[in-house]
Formats: C-alpha cells, sequence, structure tokens
C-alpha cells in the first residue's frame, strides 16, 4: 500500500521539486576551473612512530592537481612540536615554510628554475597548455594568438599554489596473528602561497634576463635566493584517523606491515584531499553542459572524476529589481561509469564524460557543473509491517568510486520488532522482541529525474532471547526493493516491499554460554510469522 501511496505521489512531488530548485544560492559558483598545484609534506614529529613518513614516498598523488612536490616529502619538526596547542601548531608551521624557503623552491619549480640560476617561462606555458579547456582553446582561435594566449594564461596558476602538510600524532601498529595493520590520528594543515602584485613585482625586479651583463646576472640571481615568499592560512583540520588492517586467518598473501603503511599513507592523502574537494571552491570542478540525453561535459580522468560522484548544474539569471546576476541551482546530477580519458592538452574536440540526473527540473546545454563532493553514505528510518514488523533501519553507501558501477550500494539494514509470542512447546514465553540485521548489495535504477527503484539481496540473522536461553538465533535471506523519491537533493520519501526467508536451524546459546541447535526446528513454524512479505515506509537522508 505504502509503495503505491509513493508512485501515486510521484507527479505532485515532481511538480513541487522543480519550482523548489529554482531559488538563488548565496554560495560563491565561479564559472571557469583552474587546476590547483599542491606541494605535499608529511611532517614527522618527535616521538610519533615514522611509518607515515617513512612511506610519504609511496602516496600515490592524485591526477587532478599539478603536484609539485620537492626533493623530500618529509618535513623534521621540532622536539616541542607534540605538545603545542592545534592553533600554534598552525603558526608554527606557517612560519617554518617561510623560513626554510619553502615558498622560493616553490616558485623556482614553476619558473624553472636552472642550476645558474636563470628561469624560463616554459613549464608555467606547459601547465597553461594542458590546464586549457576547448572552450580557452576556441577563444585562443579568436584571438589569433594560438598557443600564446594559453601559455599566457598559465601564468595565472601560479596564484593556486598550495601546501598540505599532514602532522601524525599518534601512530600504533598491531600484528596479534589474527590481525595485522595500523592506526593513525592526524592532523592537516593547508596553506595558499602569497604571490599578489606587489610580490610579483618583487619577483621579476630580480628576474635574470639574456641579455644582462654578467654583473647584472650575478646580481639578480644572488638577490632572488634572498627573497621571502609568505604563507596564507586556507585550511585546517584536526584530530583525524586512518586505519589499515589484514585479517591474517585464510588469506594466503596477507600484506606486511611495510606494505600496509604504504596503504596508510595513501589513506591519509586521500582523506585530506577529499575534503578540500569537498569544502573548497578553488577545488571544485567546474565545466559547462555540452550536450543532453544523457547530460555530458568535457571533464574526466585528468579532473579525477569518478563514478558517482556528485555535482550541482547553476543556471546565471538575471535579476532586474537588483540589475545582478546570481546562480540558481537548476538541477543535480551524478556522473556514471562512462569517464573520459581527457589527459591530454585540449585541441578543441575533448572526450566527453556522462551524467545522470537525481533532482531538479530542466537542463540546458551551457549551464555550469560544478563538483559537490558527499559522503556518498545514506541513513534511513521507517516502520515495517506484514510479515515481519517493527521499526527499521539502514545505512546504504554508493561504492561507484570503487567498482565503477552506478548506483550501486552496499546496504546494512536492521531492525527491532517487539511483542511476538511463540507457537511452539519449546519457547513458551508470552513475548519475545526480535533483532534482525543483514547485509548485501542493492542497484539503484533511476526510473524518473527524482524516482529511484533499488533491487536488492541480503544475507543476515534474526535472534531473540528468553530465561532458557541468552540467544535463539538463525540465518535470513532478505530480498526485495527500494523505491526512493526525492524531496530535496538528499532527501528521499522512501517505501519498500522487503522478503523474510528464514533457513537453516535454529541455534541457541544458554545461560552457560554452551552453544547448540535445535533439531527439527524451523524459525517460522516455532515463531510463526517470522518470514514472508513486509512493507516499510520512511525518509532516507544522503550525507
Amino acid at each position: 500500500m505504502f509503495v503505491a501511496i509513493l508512485l501515486l505521489s510521484v507527479g505532485v512531488v515532481c511538480k513541487s521539486n522543480a519550482q523548489q530548485t529554482a531559488k538563488p544560492v548565496k554560495e560563491k559558483v565561479a564559472e571557469t576551473y583552474s587546476r590547483i598545484s599542491l606541494t605535499f609534506f608529511m611532517g614527522l614529529a618527535a616521538g610519533v612512530n615514522s611509518a607515515p613518513a617513512d612511506a610519504a614516498v609511496n602516496i600515490k598523488f592524485s591526477d587532478k592537481y599539478f603536484n609539485h612536490n620537492l626533493a623530500s616529502l618529509v618535513l623534521p619538526l621540532g622536539q616541542d612540536f607534540k605538545m603545542l596547542t592545534f592553533d600554534k601548531k598552525r603558526a608554527y608551521l606557517r612560519e617554518m615554510l617561510t623560513k626554510e624557503g619553502v615558498g622560493r623552491k616553490m616558485v623556482a619549480k614553476w619558473f624553472n628554475r636552472q642550476g645558474n640560476g636563470m628561469m624560463n617561462l616554459d613549464y608555467v606555458h606547459q601547465c597553461g597548455l594542458y590546464n586549457a579547456s576547448d572552450q580557452d582553446v576556441k577563444m585562443a582561435v579568436a584571438a589569433k594568438r594560438g598557443d600564446a594566449f594559453l601559455k599566457d594564461a598559465g601564468q595565472n596558476l601560479v596564484n593556486k599554489t598550495y601546501v598540505l602538510i599532514l602532522v601524525p600524532n599518534d601512530v600504533k601498529s598491531k600484528d596479534d596473528g589474527k590481525i595485522r595493520g595500523w592506526d593513525c590520528q592526524y592532523d592537516f594543515f593547508f596553506y595558499q602561497l602569497i604571490f599578489t602584485p606587489d610580490v610579483v613585482s618583487n619577483f621579476y625586479n630580480v628576474w635574470p634576463y639574456e641579455d644582462d651583463d654578467a654583473a647584472a646576472k650575478q646580481m639578480k640571481v644572488a638577490a632572488f635566493d634572498t627573497l621571502t615568499f609568505k604563507f596564507a592560512d586556507a585550511y585546517n583540520k584536526s584530530f583525524q584517523s586512518a586505519s589499515v588492517s589484514e585479517t591474517l586467518t585464510n588469506n594466503k598473501k596477507p600484506k606486511s606491515l611495510d606494505q600496509l603503511k604504504n596503504d596508510l599513507a595513501n589513506r591519509m592523502y586521500e582523506g585530506a584531499t577529499f575534503q578540500l574537494d569537498k569544502d573548497l571552491e578553488d577545488f571544485r570542478v567546474k565545466v559547462k553542459v555540452e550536450k543532453l540525453h544523457p547530460t555530458r561535459a568535457k571533464i574526466g580522468k585528468k579532473e579525477a572524476l569518478k563514478c558517482d560522484q556528485q555535482f550541482f548544474v547553476y543556471q546565471y539569471k538575471f535579476d532586474e529589481s537588483k540589475g545582478t546576476v546570481s546562480p540558481v541551482r537548476q538541477a543535480v546530477v551524478r556522473s556514471t561509469s562512462k569517464i573520459a580519458n581527457n589527459k591530454m592538452v585540449a585541441t578543441g574536440a575533448s572526450p566527453m564524460s556522462s551524467f545522470y540526473q537525481t533532482y531538479g527540473g530542466t537542463i540546458q546545454e551551457g549551464m555550469i557543473l560544478q563538483q559537490k563532493l558527499d559522503f556518498g553514505l545514506s541513513l534511513a528510518a521507517g516502520f515495517e509491517s506484514g510479515g515481519i514488523g517493527g521499526l527499521s533501519g539502514s545505512l546504504m553507501l554508493r561504492t561507484g568510486q570503487f567498482t565503477n558501477v552506478t548506483g550501486l550500494y552496499l546496504m546494512i539494514d536492521g531492525g527491532y520488532d517487539s511483542g511476538k509470542k511463540s507457537t511452539s512447546s519449546t519457547f513458551t514465553e508470552s513475548k519475545y522482541n526480535f533483532l534482525r540485521y543483514s547485509i548485501g548489495l542493492g542497484k539503484g535504477l533511476r526510473l524518473a529525474r527524482i524516482v529511484e527503484l533499488t533491487p536488492y539481496i541480503q544475507y543476515g540473522i534474526e535472534q531473540t532471547k528468553d530465561k532458557t536461553y541468552k540467544d535463539i538465533s538463525t540465518n535470513i535471506i532478505k530480498a526485495g526493493g527500494v523505491l526512493g523519491i526525492n524531496l530535496t537533493h538528499n532527501i528521499y520519501l522512501v517505501g519498500s516491499a522487503n522478503y523474510y526467508m528464514p533457513f537453516g536451524d535454529i541455534s541457541v546459546k544458554n545461560q552457560s554460554d554452551a552453544k547448540s541447535t535445535l533439531s527439527g526446528k524451523t524459525w517460522d513454524t516455532d515463531f510463526n510469522g517470522r518470514s514472508g512479505l513486509s512493507i516499510m515506509g520512511g525518509l532516507r537522508i544522503e550525507f
């Protein structure tokens, strides 16, 4: 019944949904996107296990950034660093970057400084070409300056030069013969190189030109080594955690602790860059909608695009009363598994990645897609009735970034049902409370812009207890479908049809913790009604 009501309400929700999306947003929405330059360090504080620092060299750095790492990825810290407050740590690291000349080294890398102190724009121009979009290429042709237009644009990339420092506070290994791995609690600090016009002016004053005489060159080369490039706080996070582990039982080729510490360093880096991509405007990919049916845009592996990443679709509209242009969120889309390999200099005919719509109104060519990363994690809760009833909850995790399958969910369900009576002489109490939990996979199928049907199958356990047995349980198979309608881009009205099939023996544990099975007993016979079809209705929120 509830599922039928959901289907009947689709039209109403669709209409109100289209109206609700046409609202100006307060946040900043840029029309263009330039790649970030990222210089990475793993901090090494006295008294902290050096495993992450040792493994820093094996980090797989994202293709989304210009990875401008220097000769060493490890940043040794002072003896008392660990004892500082978080704010003092932030200031300490900012001053250290300046004192150690890290900014000067970053600028030298940008401008291809040679051993003799001479510099050129070759690398900046190269990055400008790689950063250019097809639209930039078309503008370059229109400007009749060709590659020179794109190379000049490359100099603007220097303004988006950042430093990311991960500082482990507590690192522990474990290897007890059953589980092997690492746990790490860490902070991360993020700074932007200050490259304002006055800094640029001072820098170009000491630029050595080929036609300078020997004395002038020598003076400028020496002057560059005295320049100070400072940093501004951009973003910081404390008390982050990362862990990796391997179960050794029946694992013929378990990873060693050395191999796992490489995984730990990568996990730390990925966790930090996810936060940056999620929260910082400069890190959010922006691109125009190129084609429709399906929605397509010219981004892909160059921007580290992965399956099921979320993007908001904006349209710029003119407000006559205010005389201003404001971005209006028109829709929400997610990337499909069709990710374009665009790791090349744009030519005007770059390949396109595809997207599917999950919320909002009509998308048109020329609208702006802006990356809005989320965790892809949903929590659902509701009430179930039928063969199995009571409170019901579900956790759903999008696995697309790992499996490259659109709308594939890892599902973990749980439920509680009370007040049921056994029909067996074995179990004689007047009231039994049941707990059930299951895990499995579901595949989301978009029936309409805001309607998703997710068939699923799960394996689980249902259990109860009484005065004789502290645990009574059996295996269950749970299968069915979840129908969700987007009320907002991340809140669903959900209904599901769930079929429960208990199987196997009834397992019991007595008050002395002795385990056994009850032969000749079946769950849905000894507890009447603990199988069959149930209907659930509730809400789902995605984070």
